[in-house]
């Protein structure tokens, strides 16, 4: 392996969890991603770079923030908090420093490989007992290929189980160093339509389909994540097309979590004063999801919900 330090953006690491895959996960989201989708439930993770953003309901209007702000990036309008230019803004943090309400936060912290690790590495008995271990999320984890090597690589050597969790949306000469040191591949499709696809993330979904063949072709075990989200991919055609592609990808396919709609994501948005396009109030019915599960199950060997 490189022998030379190898740093990355981080967002945020989290122990204990039970929906990115067996056991209990340490879960590393690192910033970046190379898609823009709508229903987006992670905006703070979409840039690659640390960022200030605001949580607008704090904001007091003080006005600190605005004199110690040496771009002018940052504004304040009555009623809807502070605001950043990100044109302007060079992360110097002044800004974070002087609010004393938590108004302007830093997300995304930059990390040496080897320090992501360590942390990694104090859950490792958890790991063991539980069939679990560390999986790599986002944003987007192949947004920054290098460091998701430095990582895997270092926890396989000291026998940590690895999962990544990806859009697929990646140069395969990345991914396929990454999947020398993978477990299992957590794989999002979000639309089989590309056009539609496009509508939704920004990008086209050619690279993400022939990619998931490529890894199954490898045998490397790979579970699909399929997001239900109403009025954007919640069609009978975009589901049976998404089973039928699924079913033809063999025995590296050990199942399909789908992943419903939920208005939570929402609150995260008024937070940092962003529009979000998707409804407050409830999320999918069980009857909702029931006839999804019911086509999957005609084509793949378990379906799960939640996460």
């Amino acid at each position: 392996m490189e022998q030379h330090p190898v740093f990355g953006v981080v967002n945020d690491i989290q122990r204990m969890c039970t929906c990115d895959g067996p056991g209990f996960r340490t879960v590393v989201f690192l910033k970046g991603c190379y898609l823009d989708c709508r229903w987006c439930h992670n905006p703070e993770g979409k840039r690659r770079f640390p960022e200030v953003i605001p949580y607008v309901g704090n904001c007091e209007g003080c006005g600190e923030c605005l004199t110690v702000c040496p771009t002018g990036a940052v504004t304040v309008d009555d009623g809807l908090g502070p605001r950043i230019d990100r044109g302007l803004c060079s992360t110097c943090l002044q800004c974070v420093k002087a609010c004393k309400y938590d108004a302007l936060v830093l997300w995304g912290r930059i990390m040496l490989a080897e320090q992501v690790v360590a942390e990694v590495e104090l859950d490792k008995m958890i790991h063991v007992n539980s069939g679990g271990g560390v999986t790599i999320s986002g944003g987007e984890p192949m947004a920054q290929p290098d460091f998701v090597l430095a990582i895997m690589a270092a926890c396989k050597a000291r026998g940590i189980s690895t999962a990544l969790d990806t859009c697929g949306h990646a140069p395969w000469e990345d991914l396929k160093r990454v999947l020398e040191y993978t477990d299992l591949v957590m794989f999002d499709i979000k639309q089989m339509d590309g056009h539609k696809h496009r509508e939704y993330s920004g990008v086209g979904n050619e690279l993400i389909l022939e990619n998931a063949k490529r890894i199954a072709s490898l045998g490397v075990p790979i579970r699909f994540r399929i997001p239900i989200i109403p009025g954007s991919n919640d069609s009978t055609r975009n589901w049976e097309s998404a089973a039928r592609f699924i079913e033809c990808l063999g025995d590296a396919v050990l199942g399909v979590d789908l992943l419903p709609y939920h208005p939570f994501a929402g609150g995260k948005y008024r937070a940092f004063g962003m529009d979000y396009p998707y409804p407050g109030g409830e999320g999918l019915a069980d009857d909702d999801v029931a006839p999804v599960i019911d086509l999957f199950l005609k084509h793949v060997p378990e379906v799960t919900v939640g996460g």
